[in-house]
């Protein structure tokens, strides 16, 4: 007697299917490029010493500690050791930043 299994057979992706997730994909980066350009006209077209908004993605997660935010976090009295050791957001907490500066 042979028991037949149901649900134990993997289906094969149809042709079709892969077809959409690839222009899908190719879709999605282009149009997180068109942003990116979009952003790059903004900043090019931009006076000298006028900041533009920050866009609406900005990490909400400190990532780095920027050279400057290094400076800054000296001229606090932090030692050059103090700031080595430090983890991004303690950082950005003692510089009273929110979210981290691009």
């Amino acid at each position: 007697m042979v028991k037949h299994v149901v649900g134990t057979k993997k289906e094969a992706a149809s042709p079709m299917s892969e077809a959409d997730d690839y222009l899908r994909a190719f879709l999605d980066q282009a149009a997180a490029e068109e942003a990116y350009l979009g952003r790059l006209r903004e900043a090019n077209d931009a006076e000298p010493g006028v900041t533009l908004p920050r866009p609406a993605s900005a990490p909400a997660v400190s990532l780095m500690i920027t050279n400057q935010q290094r400076a800054e976090l000296r001229a606090l009295g932090f030692s050059d050791e103090a700031v080595r050791l430090m983890t991004p957001a303690e950082a950005h907490a003692q510089l009273g930043l929110s979210r981290p500066s691009l």
